[in-house]
């Protein structure tokens, strides 16, 4: 979204209206699958680059198929990747710095069930290393869900979603798995003894793989992505969009101040 902005004085004479990006969201949406193997099952890296401080959401819609949570029986579908399966993943999430490999010293913070483990809204469990909410260079707040909630998700608190302050800006990597990947799995690379489990009585499950989308998005920074590297910029201020086109037109109105007067002294002379 564009929003105009009128300026005053010598930037005024240079630019007369200019148009300033407003603060707008921004949103990115990775998908993936995960895969069973002998002893276990796999999980994805994604790498962050953050530039700068800021808020962004991590929204995970994974299960594909589920039973009902509710009093009512029966089951809900929400076949995310349109490929025509339904499977199944208790998703389950992890940001960790990034000094270059996987390190058990590097687990920041957790969250793989709404409200259950992910330490409730702002609960101060499921951190590692001895981060709490207050020191910890990422935030997590979550949102509270619902069957069938408004962001996709069809199990009920299955699903994480939840914001992540950015307190200290860095490298950081954002890891997807099922069910619980405890700090050593991750640096052993598999994610030991764990299945894909289809609910009870469902007809033909799917259980050698399973798939995710994850979202994520903000209103204060940019989200783009190269390769595997997730890059968060945070949006300038209007304010500072403002100072940045006076300035340039400061410079643009002496300039042309300065081809005038050569000019006249050329005429003159």
């Amino acid at each position: 979204m564009l929003k105009k902005i009128q300026l005053a004085g010598a930037a005024a004479l240079a630019f007369g209206l200019v148009t300033v990006p407003a603060q707008a969201a921004s949103s990115l949406a990775i998908n993936g699958t995960l895969n069973k193997l002998t002893g276990g099952t796999t999980f994805d890296v994604w790498k962050f680059k953050i530039l700068g401080t800021g808020t962004f959401t991590v929204d995970v819609a994974a299960y594909e198929a589920s039973q009902s949570n509710v009093s009512t029986p029966g089951y809900f579908t929400n076949d995310i990747n349109g490929d025509g399966e339904l499977t199944w993943l208790d998703a389950d999430t992890y940001f960790y710095h990034d000094t270059g490999s996987i390190k058990t010293t590097d687990a920041i913070f957790r969250c793989d069930d709404v409200e259950n483990n992910c330490g409730g809204v702002t609960g101060a469990s499921n951190y590692f290393n001895g981060y709490t909410p207050g020191t910890s260079p990422l935030t997590r707040t979550t949102h509270l869900l619902t069957e069938t909630s408004v962001d996709g998700s069809i199990h009920f608190r299955r699903d994480p979603w939840y914001d992540v302050a950015v307190n200290t800006p860095g490298d950081y990597q954002f890891l997807i798995a099922d069910f619980r990947l405890d700090p050593a799995e991750a640096v052993a690379g598999m994610n030991a003894g764990d299945n894909f489990s289809a609910p009870t009585g469902f007809v033909s499950p799917i259980l050698d793989h399973a798939d995710y989308r994850v979202t994520f998005s903000s209103i204060d920074m940019y989200i783009s992505i190269s390769g595997d590297t997730i890059i968060l910029t945070p949006v300038p201020e209007p304010e500072t969009w403002v100072m940045l086109l006076a300035g340039l037109g400061l410079v643009g109105w002496r300039m042309n101040n300065k081809v005038r007067k050569k000019s006249a002294a050329i005429v003159a002379g």
